[in-house]
């Protein structure tokens, strides 16, 4: 919780099936004070995950192309008009995608320092946009397949990772087995 609220950006790694999701929802209902779905949005990254379905860009229509928000960008803008609560943005198997492509100039905003900070999109010239500061990003990434991408400098600079392991030994784990 300490690591999220220093860096507001934190990736769980480990195996598959070691809790990296539930931990994460866990972790912002516990941030919340509450289980109140309406603050936390969960995207899943892959190989055709793309800026214009995270930020915004240009999608066909039955008579041409739109301009469309992205889901990153939406969520932001919700937790921007309402400041006094967190706001949690989770990302599974964020090492499938192209962060660089995905993330563009919002690499930048992510980083905490940074926050609140508007700059103007590729897209949209006209407008100012940032991320803000009561928004936390909770990455999860299966550490089985590390060589669908690699994860960055940049990346690991404005994330915090911490390294979830498997309970086999756990109480729990042992009780399973015995029944």
């Amino acid at each position: 919780r300490l690591l999220l609220e220093t860096k507001q950006n934190i990736i769980l790694q480990g195996a598959p099936g070691v809790g990296k999701t539930y931990a994460a929802k866990r972790l912002a209902y516990s941030m919340l004070g509450e289980k109140d779905e309406t603050k936390i949005k969960t995207v899943q990254f892959h190989q055709n995950y793309s800026y214009e379905d995270f930020v915004m860009g240009y999608r066909p229509t039955e008579t041409g192309f739109e301009l469309r928000k992205g889901v990153f960008y939406e969520f932001c803008k919700q937790a921007e008009l309402d400041p006094d609560n967190k706001y949690f943005f989770l990302i599974d198997e964020i090492n499938r995608g192209n962060l660089s492509s995905i993330f563009g100039e919002l690499l930048m905003l992510i980083e905490h320092s940074y926050r609140g900070v508007p700059i103007t999109l590729s897209y949209e010239k006209t407008t100012s946009f940032s991320v803000p500061k009561n928004l936390y990003i909770i990455g999860m990434m299966n550490t089985a397949d590390r060589s669908l991408a690699i994860i960055d400098y940049a990346l690991r600079r404005r994330f915090s990772f911490f390294t979830m392991n498997p309970g086999f030994k756990s109480t729990g784990f042992t009780k399973y087995q015995q029944d």
